[in-house]
């Protein structure tokens, strides 16, 4: 049926009147929060192969990704996050670009969850990549960034934070492999807490995995004790994993004294299988779900064929920010000027006078029609605070008649004063 095509697909939406003038918003205030902080542009692909998310996305990611083959028959997906397109373009064409490199993004991203509130099939992520410092700076780069930007908009946040390199570490020392290291990961991250410990200990070639659940009810004032007490089973991990605890330590200490609340959980790993030490996350007041979360996903360069790398990053849930920012009063749009002629005014005569309006940093656009009655109420509607009117007889005097549409006020002026000096005839 007709009606049926009209509706997007499920978990997917239009975004129009104020929900898209408050994703521009975003999108807008993020860039300009990116560039101000070091960060240049980066765009990849909408699609890329199957094969680059499959190394190591993780499990939840590869189980809900868009996976369709084309023309040729080469397996291909909608992106279901970008960082691990960043790194292929990074080994493709930026590896001589001077470092560390710092990249930003705005992307569509896409997986096939059920619905539900704060989560949709296709949503937006804006992200920040550092590639190349193994210091601490190049984890506050982004997340002091993300901070400066969820600020800006209004957003108060905290940050809960953690280290999957303990996790990792010990979980190597009991002989547990990779494939099902991510998978007990994926547990904890469902909060399936019993059945990740049962997964360990099943693959475990060094008996129970209890010291696993220990960690996981290890404050942060006592990890490095337990991680010291665990020295012999991390065997030749141990200096890695002290670094990372003293990286985790600094972040911490760091965000802190920039006046952010900071809480520390043993059971945070996320969903993706790239990380390598400290993660974290953004959690708000309003909203039951994380808005975003970052780490360390140092090496991950060396899966697709390049050299070890050090990186970090995060992303953003733009969608999520959105929901956050419903009710609270954000730039939607309107202002600017209607340009309004009479239809035996030459049209190409508004235009000239819009050019030069848009020249002086004005918002402007053209109407033109019998009557003045019309497009006044349209351009009311839409937000315009002010008009210039140009009818038969202004036309012909080389003048303007400037309206104020938020108080009613107007005055006759000559055009070429307005035009000289806009902004003191519309301001």
């Amino acid at each position: 049926m007709v009606s049926d095509i009209l509706n997007p697909p499920r978990g997917m939406r239009d975004l129009t009147g104020v929900e898209a003038w408050v994703h521009e918003y975003l999108v807008n205030t993020f860039k300009k929060t990116a560039v101000s902080t070091g960060f240049e542009p980066i765009v990849t692909p909408t699609v890329e192969y199957f094969k680059l998310f499959e190394a190591k996305s993780g499990e939840e990611v590869k189980n809900s990704m868009y996976v369709f083959q084309d023309k040729a028959g080469r397996l291909l997906a909608l992106r279901p996050e970008v960082t691990a397109s960043v790194v292929r373009a990074y080994l493709k064409g930026l590896r001589s670009e001077p470092k560390p490199l710092r990249l930003y993004y705005v992307a569509q991203c896409f997986r096939y969850e059920e619905p539900q509130h704060a989560r949709y099939r296709e949503f937006w992520q804006a992200g920040l990549e550092v590639i190349g410092d193994p210091d601490v700076n190049a984890d506050l780069s982004a997340a002091f960034t993300a901070s400066f930007f969820l600020d800006e908009i209004g957003v108060g946040h905290e940050y809960v934070v953690g280290s999957v390199a303990v996790h990792r570490g010990l979980m190597k020392g009991l002989g547990i492999p990779e494939e099902a290291q991510d998978h007990v990961l994926h547990l904890i991250d469902k909060g399936l807490v019993d059945r990740a410990l049962e997964e360990a200990s099943k693959h475990s070639s060094k008996g129970d995995a209890g010291l696993l659940k220990d960690l996981l009810n290890t404050p942060l004032e006592k990890l490095e004790g337990f991680i010291n007490d665990s020295k012999e089973l991390l065997g030749g991990d141990y200096e890695r994993v002290l670094k990372e605890h003293e990286r985790l330590l600094e972040f911490t200490e760091a965000l802190r004294s920039l006046g952010y609340r900071v809480e520390y959980s043993p059971s945070l790993v996320r969903g993706l299988a790239y990380y390598t030490g400290l993660i974290f996350e953004y959690k708000t007041k309003t909203l039951g779900v994380s808005i975003g979360g970052g780490g360390r996903y140092d090496g991950l360069t060396m899966v697709y064929g390049g050299v070890f790398e050090h990186s970090t990053g995060l992303a953003l849930g733009l969608d999520r920010i959105a929901l956050v920012l419903q009710g609270v009063k954000t730039p939607v749009g309107g202002g600017g000027v209607a340009v309004i002629l009479s239809s035996k005014v030459p049209v190409s005569h508004g235009y000239r006078v819009a050019g030069a309006l848009v020249k002086a940093g004005f918002k402007a656009t053209v109407y033109r029609s019998p009557g003045f009655s019309k497009p006044l109420g349209h351009a009311a509607r839409k937000g315009y605070s002010r008009a210039v009117i140009i009818g038969e007889k202004e036309f012909n005097e080389g003048s303007a008649t400037v309206k104020n549409l938020e108080t009613g006020a107007q005055a006759t002026i000559k055009l070429q004063e307005l035009l000289e000096n806009p902004a003191r005839h519309l301001s």
